[in-house]
């Protein structure tokens, strides 16, 4: 499996028989995702920052929503979340995916500004491979999110949606990685992967973003 950070919290998971696009953006995030091809899309939010569906290349089987789907060999289960979008107890539905491919577990959180129920901690724990979005306006703080992917116990982490300037990327990722408490590695274009090869040891693992 290939792992590619296309910006923002938009990803690229590339298996031997499909390509999964998460969260597609468009350019007014501030990144360029560069038309990715792609044959299954995946939706988070009802924004335009993670649900560009139009700058994807092809004809893409497009998940918006919670259940559970197979596509290209790729087994996918949606679970709907919440977010809020005002103090007045309004709510709009969003979704994180939990992806199985080539013997591994991966995870997307996506945008949350709420801590999931103990149930989808439960569906999500033990995962080979956790991407997490950690600088998402309205959304958890970094180190919310960092306390929530350490209760799932997951092998090797992957945040996102972080500014990649080194003077305004300080905040948010190194405040995730001291609450993580795990190590660190250098960050890479793209990640190439087995499951023979992620270890046990839960790790941080930084990409550097494409857009």
């Amino acid at each position: 499996m290939d792992i590619t950070w296309l910006g923002y919290s938009a990803m690229r998971l590339r298996t031997r028989n499909a390509t999964v696009v998460i969260d597609p953006t468009d350019k007014s995030s501030g990144v360029d995702m560069a038309r990715p091809t792609g044959d299954i899309v995946l939706i988070s939010r009802d924004h335009i920052h993670h649900n560009f569906v139009s700058g994807v290349k092809g004809t893409p089987f497009v998940i918006d929503g919670p259940g559970e789907y197979e596509v290209g060999g790729v087994q996918i289960q949606g679970v709907r979340s919440r977010w809020s979008v005002s103090q007045e107890d309004v709510f709009e539905p969003t979704t994180f995916y939990i992806l199985q491919a080539e013997d591994m577990k991966v995870v997307y959180l996506g945008g949350l500004n709420e801590i999931p129920d103990p149930k989808q901690i439960q569906v999500c724990s033990n995962a080979d491979i956790v991407i997490v979005p950690i600088e998402v306006p309205e959304g958890l703080s970094p180190q919310d999110m960092a306390r929530l992917v350490r209760s799932l116990e997951p092998r090797m982490v992957i945040p996102t949606a972080y500014q990649v300037e080194e003077k305004k990327k300080e905040d948010a990722l190194n405040s995730f990685i001291n609450e993580m408490g795990v190590e660190v590695e250098d960050a890479v274009q793209r990640l190439s992967l087995q499951r023979r090869s992620i270890g046990d040891k839960t790790r941080i693992v930084l990409l550097n973003s494409r857009g």
